[in-house]
């Protein structure tokens, strides 16, 4: 009696706090079976896989394999969660000393890692099934997740990062942990499994029409982009590039964007104008094209 007491004290004072202007109450996220909508079940159910990798290296193509895991989710045509299938994770040997300052950020070490081998055909087998796999910053995770386990090579894949319009819903930055913290929940750890769990509340949120943000991503991801490469432009114009949202790829040494199949012709016609490149390269993205 005297816990619950103290418990409903506690309740009382959180109450009173978050009515305070100046006062932001974060709580620990929960167990993401509790995310499981109790609204009737909506269309197709389809199987997607949230995904989070740390490894040894922010370079995503050399970078060896530390922890990964995955939420398998049951979710309804309208991006409702009505389950939680499955979640799994593995650490793995990277065959050498882990970089101090991975260790630093990630906790992992050289002696949990020692000796650790990857289940190729567990993995593979589990994330094959899956209709869709997420990713918060998917560039980064799907060349490590598919160069361990080629089995998976062509899968469909989408970005939470970049394919939900966080600045739209009122948020601020893109980072994992910053924008938990605008939804009034907190993590602790940076590891593979803490980072599915907080993705998995993330998703779960719900936009000022009470969607999910999970219905905006796989409407996203659904939906086929066009890749424009500038090729051959001046270097003299890189900042009004940057400025239209172009990025630079180092190794296809070209400024780039993604757009709308809608926007793709006064896209061009901005390039040839204002630019002086009259034969971008024009590449249709999909979800299981766009982030290799």
């Amino acid at each position: 009696m005297e816990y619950q007491n103290g418990t409903a004290a506690l309740e009382a004072a959180l109450s009173l706090c978050a009515q305070q202007p100046h006062v932001r109450v974060l709580r620990r996220v929960g167990n993401i079976d509790r995310l499981v909508s109790e609204r009737a079940t909506r269309g197709r159910v389809r199987r997607i896989g949230i995904v989070d990798t740390e490894a040894t290296s922010t370079n995503a193509r050399s970078a060896e394999l530390l922890d990964i895991a995955v939420a398998v989710l049951l979710v309804d045509a309208a991006g409702e969660l009505i389950g939680v299938e499955k979640t799994l994770q593995s650490l793995r040997d990277p065959g050498g000393p882990i970089p101090a300052e991975v260790t630093k950020l990630t906790g992992i070490t050289d002696e949990m890692v020692a000796g650790r081998i990857l289940s190729q055909e567990k993995w593979a087998r589990l994330l094959s099934g899956c209709d869709l796999l997420v990713a918060h910053n998917a560039s980064y995770d799907v060349p490590i997740v598919e160069r361990f386990l080629p089995e998976i090579a062509g899968q469909a894949w989408a970005c939470s990062m970049r394919q939900i319009g966080w600045m739209d819903h009122g948020f601020d930055g893109a980072k994992l942990g910053h924008l938990l913290m605008q939804i009034g929940r907190f993590n602790n750890g940076h590891r593979a499994a803490a980072d599915v769990i907080t993705l998995c509340h993330l998703l779960a949120h719900r936009d000022a029409n009470g969607r999910t943000l999970l219905a905006e991503l796989l409407k996203a991801a659904a939906r086929n982009t066009m890749r424009i490469d500038a090729k051959g432009t001046d270097f003299a114009v890189k900042d009004r590039l940057r400025e239209r949202s172009y990025r630079w790829d180092p190794a296809g040494k070209a400024w780039w964007i993604e757009v709308c199949e809608d926007d793709v012709d006064e896209e061009r016609r901005w390039l040839e104008f204002e630019i002086g490149c009259r034969k971008p390269v024009m590449t249709v993205m999909t979800a299981r094209t766009r982030f290799r």
